[in-house]
């Protein structure tokens, strides 16, 4: 009997040991899960003072004519660069500015007559029934002008801008190039100063790639003095919603949406429960197993035990 009590010790206390390796080792290399979150969307903006949601014809006639003026308000001419501190900042500016209109052809005629007057054009466009989409490029300094003639035209409903400082870029392309057009010079006088075959095709060859550098030069630092000089505006106008154009969300269909997005929902938090629960599986399973073997151990020691007892 001693005997037995003494094996089913040990075989427990093997299993306990199995059980805090598992836990260990499943400690030291523990999940590190990180959830983000992720939100988008843009927030309306609320309309300009005087601007309501819903006019009537007349009044949006009456806005669309003001902003038509607003547009056609020649702006003040001056140089891209920003003085700031006495020095004079290279900025690429650009801007987005989305807005509700009557008539979205209309407006982009305006907008297109606004952009030639200010010595601009327009780079992309594209019109449709979901209203017209256009990329302008205007001087820099009649930027601030044209959103505020763009926005008169109805109902600004989102509206963003970026202003890059290119100053230091502008400075080290600057640098890059005088290097570079001296070193060509020093090249080519070296060329005309070579007199065997041999050095005229090595010099050549080292003129042909320092060259092709410069020329890669000039045309980055043209490109930014490009961006620097026209600032870049993404116009959206979108027809503004008629009477009939409100979702219908009573009645069956909105009971019915309203149904199957509490179904995804719920579906969303089982499949979250069951996905959490999955990694326990291998661990109960392996306790469930050394527990049933323990006792399947114990109840034939303990048996065996019994029978040697009564046959003594």
């Amino acid at each position: 009997m001693r005997r037995v009590r003494k094996r089913t010790a040990v075989l427990i206390g093997a299993v306990v040991v199995l059980v805090v390796g598992i836990a260990v080792v499943l400690g030291g290399g523990g999940y590190d899960g990180r959830v983000e979150d992720a939100r988008g969307g843009a927030a309306r903006v609320p309309a300009a003072p005087g601007i309501a949601d819903g006019t009537d014809a007349a009044t949006a006639e009456s806005r669309d004519s003001a902003g038509q003026q607003a547009l056609a308000v020649p702006a003040p001419g001056g140089s891209a660069g920003v003085p700031v501190g006495g020095v004079d900042r290279s900025l690429v500016r650009s801007a987005t500015v989305t807005v509700e209109v009557g008539d979205p052809a209309a407006a982009g005629r305006q907008v297109r007559s606004a952009v030639t007057s200010a010595g601009g054009f327009v780079a992309q466009e594209q019109s449709g029934t979901a209203g017209s989409w256009l990329v302008l490029r205007v001087p820099a300094d009649r930027l601030d002008r044209l959103l505020a003639g763009v926005g008169a035209l109805g109902a600004v409903l989102e509206t963003s801008s970026q202003v890059i400082d290119a100053t230091e870029e502008v400075v080290d392309l600057d640098a890059r190039v005088a290097s570079q057009q001296a070193s060509v010079t020093r090249i080519r006088a070296l060329l005309a100063q070579a007199t065997s075959i041999g050095d005229v095709v090595a010099i050549e060859s080292e003129l042909a790639s320092r060259e092709a550098e410069l020329d890669s030069l000039v045309n980055r630092r043209a490109a930014l003095a490009d961006q620097v000089a026209l600032a870049t505006v993404t116009v959206d106008l979108r027809p503004a919603p008629g009477p009939g154009d409100e979702p219908d969300v009573a009645g069956f269909l909105g009971g019915l949406g309203a149904g199957w997005d509490g179904l995804r929902a719920v579906g969303a938090v089982l499949a979250a429960t069951v996905g959490f629960l999955v990694p326990f599986l291998p661990v109960l399973a392996v306790l469930f197993g050394a527990g049933w073997l323990v006792r399947r151990v114990i109840r034939r020691r303990s048996g065996a035990a019994a029978t040697a007892d009564g046959g003594s």
